[in-house]
């Protein structure tokens, strides 16, 4: 095993560097480690967010169903751009509820479609129309979603972070190095008098 040589003048060769050197290696720690955990918060708000998501689409299939409902009046015609699919439109309609009553309501309903045609809605235990339920998919969207933005605004202030420490000791080299030229530079220059 070799010992570590010293400069001539007696110094260690950590002893000659630049604070701004110093400064910079502990920022890149520190950035480094704050990466790390915002990593990891990321991954943990993710799996936080798609359980509390797959948790309400439980609980929406729990407490909704489907109904055959039944279109009251012609559903209006909508025209659209030539070769397009016809669009839905909002029509009264009558549906069972769960508990046996008949309601009506607006449904939506196919373009064009008329008067007692049939129609499936979602409706919840009370017998209101509702939205479907949201799907596994739709769980696993929301998850990804919450840990990839923390991980784009993580990523984004620490960027920032280390571009400003860059910056600064940036400007503080380029005056320490500054300052050093006009110390030596006219001997080297030959302009000394």
């Amino acid at each position: 095993m070799t010992r570590r040589q010293r400069p001539a003048d007696g110094r260690t060769a950590r002893a000659g560097r630049r604070f701004t050197d110093v400064l910079e290696d502990l920022a890149a720690w520190i950035l480094t480690s704050a990466g790390a955990f915002v990593l990891v918060a990321a991954i943990l708000s993710g799996f936080a967010a798609h359980a509390d998501a797959a948790l309400r689409v439980r609980e929406e299939r729990a407490t909704r169903t489907t109904a055959e409902a039944v279109l009251l009046t012609d559903a209006p015609v909508v025209r659209g751009a030539k070769g397009s699919a016809p669009g839905r439109v909002r029509v009264e309609a009558r549906w069972t509820a769960p508990d046996g009553s008949l309601r009506t309501g607006q449904v939506s309903a196919a373009a064009g479609a008329p008067a007692g045609s049939p129609v499936t809605v979602w409706v919840d235990r009370d017998g209101r129309t509702v939205a479907p339920p949201a799907d596994e998919a739709g769980a696993m969207a929301v998850g990804g979603i919450v840990a990839g933005g923390l991980l784009l605004i993580g990523g984004l202030v620490l960027g920032s972070c280390w571009a400003g420490v860059r910056l600064v000791t940036g400007r503080v080299n380029a005056a320490r190095w500054e300052r050093e030229w006009a110390r030596v530079g006219p001997e080297w220059s030959g302009e000394r008098r």
